[in-house]
């Protein structure tokens, strides 16, 4: 089992020793040369963290070596972090202070005993790094490893020649391969066409299986096949053009302006296919060169490229690449089948190794490359237990030789950066087949430190994003699911990803079930279901940096008791709950002073929780979604103001995101306007919440300066912001006391009928979302005149909605702000709302410039869509959804000229209205290129 590489943990250091906390430490204790002396042992172990991964497989030495080095860096890190949050909370209290108070609190006997007892551990560390820095000499580790290393191996080559017999399940990828070569491009004479997909799931089978179709033959005069790997030389790609269409060597000695010349006079006016097998570059500045040199071609020329990644498509000027997936589960074992049975066909499988043999190929997941590994290693075994060996255990650590999927897939993970690895790898805490939401990952990552140390990308919810990106179009991640402004809200790992994931994580991340008997080694990160409670008490409580439970309908969460065992993990970086019992944690949880991410769902927990989660000065993520006991405790406390007028929240002053939701007690919020890295607040379903307090003075650069997301669902009785001690109940409205938000650039405010006094949001540019709410908060930011531009004109995405909004009250005109709308959502609205939105454009149905979608949904009297909507020149597509009335469109369609897309989906009347040609309404929408008509 290889061990982990520390890149987080070396970064998280060498910040830590940078910090403000341990500056001041350097300071009084005057050991600057020894803090110093230590940032550069971390950075010079840091260098060879590469070279020792590429190692350590082969070297056992230098997996020992990195084992101990894990040991010591992490009791470095942990006491790194207190003095970061010791820091937070003596600048905390010191904001409260006077000057005199500051100087005697920073002279107190507690806080002389800590830093000294802080200096002799930072001086044991010290010492261990040298030994460690002394054996990591001794093992002549390279500082000088790039991120993306070319394999000492032999390198991977393809051909164009296969047997079409081999190849099972791609009939119909081939035939769809082929229908894309016949189609011409409308502006240039050579085009290309992208196969993507993981590796080993036969891309360079099917361009195979297409370069050597009869049709293909027969439609192109030249034919040329090219593997192209890693190495992307444009002079070698053309050096091995010329040799597969003379079918001979050429000079290795000859120049650039030879080999072009060579080439043109070989495919000038002729009509050739090439195959750019296996590409990797992701240089848009190589591939313009090399393409300058192909486009000599006549018109009708192809170019397929089979590649794993979307981005390298992308950079060839493919948007829309052929995405390859897997076999079927029958085609699965149809190959495996063959392999198995090669040389042997007669004989065949007898039924019960058949019944092994489909369990088998459909656990490769549809990966032929997977199966064909397994297919040569099962066709030496003829026991049902050898078989059986296979099925259950870790197939993919026997699968050893150069063509087997582990190779394949590592070569993938060497070319990631030390920040990709460490996040990749810290994947494998989920169990396999996952839904894995996006937001929850970031925050995991960011709270393990993985995503710092990024130059180029800040903030690190930024990273975030770009990672998962990144992951998505090079195959470690797939089945995206992605929302209707084009956000990604979660993803999965094909299982093969997976098991690279565990396998290069080594023994730090584990997932607990009832069939596990144990952990195995001394994990860092778990994630465990209910049933395997019983092996908590096996774990090292301190090392332990990550704690899931999710939620699942086949199995509750932990007592009161067992939840109290989670205090004993006092170096936790994560904790996750789920329905469970928090009743004697609640009042621990602020022990946990390491935590940067909490979240609880669905839990039932004590009053002592919210004090002890204001403890939590260093924490970046909380969701809290509890269920309070002892409500006549919770009223005796709301009397005496403890809850409602404390500032529990207003203490963190780390966090990035809040998310408090159905926690039933909570009637008001202390004030959140001065934490100063608050980006999404989200509050929903505080059925008692009236409002939500501030502090004066306010002023407008430190007012929410970080906040971009603001979501408030459903609090019923809410309000809005009140100054503490204000009457709430006063009609006098207060807009004008409050700044505007800043930075804000997505609200979605829901079922709070109530809510009149907010600050304005002038400035969103992504999403607005008004559904059952009153109007005068949207009125107020209108009129707004704290900004030199139009209130909402850089929105892009607006929903609007709900039965007792009322139309006429919005702001006269107020649509002519919004020139940067480009999508367009109505939704709950009566037939007569629908039809009064006119007024809204007041006859300037122009004045959305950019407005590209109008999606209108649940409507239950609506029969006719409105006229209004055939004045919107610009519309590119039109969604309607549940309408069971809806019979007919307008006449004015027609006019909708750059109209791409119209989607009828659960309008059963107008569906079966559209369906035929005769009908009324089809003259109307003819002209439509895409009509999509779905019942559900």
């Amino acid at each position: 089992m290889v061990e982990q590489i520390p890149y987080g943990l070396t970064e998280s250091i060498i910040k830590s020793l940078a910090s403000e906390a341990c500056r001041e430490f350097r300071r009084i204790y005057g050991v600057k040369y020894e803090v110093d002396r230590l940032r550069e042992t971390v950075e010079s172990i840091k260098a060879v963290l590469l070279d020792a991964e590429e190692k350590q497989e082969q070297n056992h030495a230098v997996q020992n070596w990195i084992r101990r080095l894990n040991d010591v860096l992490h009791p470095a890190d942990d006491l790194l972090d207190e003095f970061v949050i010791e820091g937070m909370r003596h600048r905390m209290k010191a904001r409260k202070k006077n000057k005199v108070s500051k100087v005697l609190h920073s002279l107190s006997p507690k806080k002389i005993a800590f830093r000294r007892k802080m200096a002799r551990e930072i001086e044991k560390i010290r010492k261990i790094f040298n030994d460690v820095v002394d054996e990591m000499t001794k093992l002549n580790l390279s500082q000088n490893v790039v991120v993306v290393k070319q394999s000492d191996d032999v390198r991977r080559e393809t051909c164009s020649f296969v047997l079409e017999s081999d190849i099972i399940g791609r009939e119909d990828n081939k035939k769809e391969i082929v229908n894309l070569l016949r189609q011409p491009h409308r502006n240039h004479n050579v085009s290309l066409i992208a196969i993507v997909g993981i590796g080993g799931l036969g891309k360079t089978a099917l361009a195979q299986l297409v370069y050597n179709d009869g049709e293909v033959q027969k439609k192109f005069e030249k034919k040329i096949w090219v593997c192209v790997s890693e190495d992307f030389d444009v002079k070698t790609i053309l050096k091995n053009i010329l040799e597969s269409l003379l079918n001979g060597k050429v000079d290795e000695n000859l120049s650039l302006e030879n080999l072009q010349n060579n080439l043109r006079q070989n495919l000038s006016g002729r009509k050739y296919f090439l195959v750019l097998d296996d590409i990797w570059n992701e240089s848009h500045q190589k591939w313009i060169e090399l393409r300058t040199y192909l486009m000599c071609g006549a018109k009708g020329s192809k170019i397929l490229v089979t590649t794993r990644s979307k981005t390298v498509a992308r950079t060839m000027g493919v948007c829309d690449p052929y995405a390859l997936n897997g076999l079927t589960p029958e085609e699965s074992w149809g190959l495996l089948k063959n392999i198995v049975t090669y040389g042997n066909e007669a004989e065949g499988v007898n039924k019960t190794l058949e019944s092994i043999g489909m369990e088998i190929a459909e656990k490769c997941r549809g990966v032929p490359l997977a199966i064909r590994t397994l297919g040569g290693l099962l066709q030496s075994k003829s026991k049902e237990s050898e078989w059986n060996n296979v099925l259950q255990g870790d197939l993919w650590r026997l699968c050893e030789d150069e063509n087997s999927i582990m190779p394949v897939l590592k070569l993938s993970y060497r070319n990631l950066s030390p920040q990709h690895r460490q996040c990749f790898a810290y994947c494998s805490v989920y169990p396999k087949d996952w839904e894995i939401e996006k937001d929850e990952w970031i925050q995991l990552c960011m709270a393990q430190g993985y995503l710092e140390g990024l130059p180029d990308i800040e903030p690190m919810e930024d990273a975030g994003n770009q990672f998962v990106k990144n992951f998505l179009t090079k195959s470690f991640f797939q089945d995206a699911r992605i929302d209707g402004d084009g956000n990604i809200h979660s993803f999965k790992m094909h299982d093969l990803m997976h098991d690279l994931a565990m396998q290069v994580a080594g023994n730090f991340c584990c997932f607990l079930d009832g069939d596990a008997k144990e952990p195995v080694g001394r994990p860092m990160h778990i994630s465990f279901q209910r049933n395997a409670i019983s092996l908590l008490d096996s774990l090292d409580a301190g090392r332990l940096r990550t704690f899931l439970l999710s939620s699942s309908p086949f199995w509750t969460g932990l007592d009161g008791e067992e939840s109290s065992v989670i205090s004993n993990f006092k170096y936790l970086r994560v904790l996750k709950l789920s329905d469970s019992s928090l009743t004697r944690l609640s009042g621990s949880i602020g022990k946990l002073k390491h935590l940067r991410c909490l979240n609880i769902y669905d839990c039932k927990a004590s009053i002592d929780l919210f004090k002890s989660i204001s403890s939590l000065v260093g924490l970046k993520t909380l969701k809290l979604r509890v269920h309070e006991i002892s409500p006549w405790e919770f009223q005796m406390l709301r009397y005496n103001g403890i809850i409602n007028h404390s500032k529990w929240l207003s203490s963190l002053t780390n966090i990035v995101e809040i998310s408090l939701t159905f926690c039933g007690s909570l009637q008001f919020l202390p004030p959140l306007e001065h934490l100063p890295f608050l980006k999404s607040l989200h509050i929903g379903y505080l059925g008692m919440l009236e409002c939500i307090h501030y502090e004066k003075p306010l002023f407008p650069e430190k007012f929410f300066p970080s906040l971009e997301s603001l979501k408030l669902e459903y609090c019923l009785e809410l309000r809005g912001w009140y100054r503490i001690g204000d009457d709430i109940n006063s009609t006098q409205s207060r807009h004008l006391s409050l700044p505007p938000f800043p930075l804000l650039s997505q609200l979605s405010i829901e079922g709070c009928r109530k809510l009149t006094c907010m600050p304005a949001f002038t400035k969103l540019d992504k999403r607005l979302m008004l559904n059952g709410t009153h109007v005068e908060a949207l009125n107020a930011t209108l009129n707004n005149q704290s900004v030199s531009f139009p209130p909402l004109s850089m929105l892009k995405s607006l929903c609007i909605g709900g039965h007792k909004l009322p139309v006429y009250n919005i702001s006269e005109n107020w649509m002519h702000n919004l020139l940067s709308l480009q999508h367009l959502q109505i939704e709950h609205f009566s037939s007569q709302q629908v039809h009064e939105i006119a007024i809204w454009f007041n006859e300037d149905f122009n004045c959305l410039p950019s407005l590209q979608k109008i999606t209108l949904q649940y409507c239950d009297d609506l029969e006719t869509l409105p006229d209004w909507m055939c004045s919107i020149s610009s519309l590119q597509q039109v969604t309607i959804r549940c309408f069971p009335h809806l019979v007919s469109v307008p006449e004015g369609m027609p006019r909708l000229t750059k109209l791409q897309t119209l989607e009828i989906i659960e309008c059963p009347l107008l569906v079966k209205e559209c369906e035929a040609e005769s009908s009324e309404n089809w003259p109307k929408i003819a002209h439509i290129p895409n009509i999509i008509r779905d019942l559900i």
